[in-house]
């Protein structure tokens, strides 16, 4: 992830943080409204001819109890950088924790990526003081 990313884009893509968002559902559901807390960003690999860098939001939403998590994704079509997750899966904590050990109970693809992970993260030294991948 780019925390403190050398590309311009990426530091376009965070300097998002701290404005205000607007999340309409689909139909006519109603919409939220909040602040973008923090920001991941990562350039994307693609085969296309256009750039895209991935983002993972954290969404303070007014009258909502919890933080959400957007996971969502930027182009850069023709020089000009676009948000392109119009209808990204946008949920609080809770439901993004109930998403991803259920389909780790379920899928052992799952299961294996998250292994990945945490080994990846254990030999950065970012696991270590919580032991929780080492089992």
């Amino acid at each position: 992830m780019c925390n403190q990313p050398n590309d311009e884009v990426a530091k376009r893509i965070l300097s998002k943080i701290g404005q205000k968002v607007h999340y309409r559902f689909p139909g006519d559901e109603d919409s939220l409204k909040g602040t973008l807390k923090d920001r991941a960003v990562m350039e994307s690999p693609t085969e296309s001819a256009v750039p895209y860098w991935d983002v993972v939001d954290l969404i303070e939403f007014n009258g909502k109890k919890e933080t959400w998590i957007r996971f969502g994704y930027y182009r850069k079509p023709r020089n000009r950088l676009v948000w392109g997750s119009q209808t990204a899966l946008t949920a609080p904590l809770s439901e993004w924790k109930k998403i991803f050990v259920e389909t780790a109970r379920e899928k052992e693809w799952f299961r294996e990526l998250l292994k990945q992970v945490c080994k990846e993260l254990d030999e950065e030294g970012i696991w270590a003081e919580f032991q929780v991948c080492s089992r």
